[in-house]
């Protein structure tokens, strides 16, 4: 009778030989704390406008602890008040921010420090409900993250947030969606100049990037980015 001997099982999908999570945790943190700003030597102009928007951020932040906090105490998940509290939380920031660029706010270093630069730039992340004030914050920070007055890997971020939002290929590759259980990039423009782009916001490399979340997530990673089409799907 004829021998059938059962196949070689499939390799599992995702990168290979990528370096250990913590080596690459540690990477990413020595490249953005290379980036991390100073204050600036004179104190803010707009006290009141610094210290309110200092107050946003912490908002922001304090609701997102919590809800980390009771999904660790909870399987992963967390209670559904800690939820309630951040779509709150960011809805009142999103409608004083609204507020202030409707009343001609000009996102100056010199008027509200560098840290009120990041606390609208944290709005800006987490206003994906509001893509026209998003749309209107970006165009303020852009500058500012060439300028040197907004971290470079924080831009890129917020970039990419609102490009795939928008449909629009993203320049960082900081985007990801997995297809058929596996990880890939979204659409990316210009990928030739990909990691260039990356290098010059001091980022990890697409690779390091895509093994740190393949090893945090559990998830297959394949660095093919989507094509516009599957990634509408």
């Amino acid at each position: 009778p004829t021998v059938v001997t059962a196949a070689e099982p499939a390799p599992p999908a995702g990168l290979k030989d990528c370096p250990p999570f913590e080596a690459l945790r540690k990477l990413e943190a020595d490249k953005i704390a290379a980036r991390q700003l100073k204050p600036l030597a004179a104190p803010p102009a707009k006290p009141a406008l610094h210290k309110e928007l200092l107050a946003m951020m912490e908002r922001d932040q304090n609701v997102r602890s919590n809800a980390a906090a009771s999904a660790k105490a909870n399987g992963g998940r967390p209670d559904q008040p800690f939820i309630l509290a951040i779509f709150q939380a960011d809805q009142e920031n999103i409608s004083r921010m609204r507020e202030l660029l409707d009343d001609g706010l000009f996102l100056n270093p010199n008027d509200i420090g560098r840290d009120g630069i990041r606390a609208a730039w944290l709005i800006a992340v987490h206003a994906e409900r509001d893509p026209e004030l998003q749309g209107r914050l970006v165009k303020q920070l852009e500058p500012l993250a060439k300028s040197g007055d907004l971290v470079p890997q924080d831009f890129a971020l917020l970039s990419d947030k609102i490009s795939v939002a928008n449909g629009d290929p993203q320049r960082y590759g900081t985007q990801f969606r997995a297809v058929g259980g596996i990880n890939h990039p979204q659409p990316i423009a210009e990928v030739a100049g990909l990691e260039a782009r990356r290098a010059d916001a001091g980022m990890l490399s697409l690779r390091e990037y895509g093994c740190l979340l393949q090893q945090f997530h559990g998830i297959p990673v394949d660095l093919t980015p989507l094509e516009p089409a599957a990634a509408a799907r």
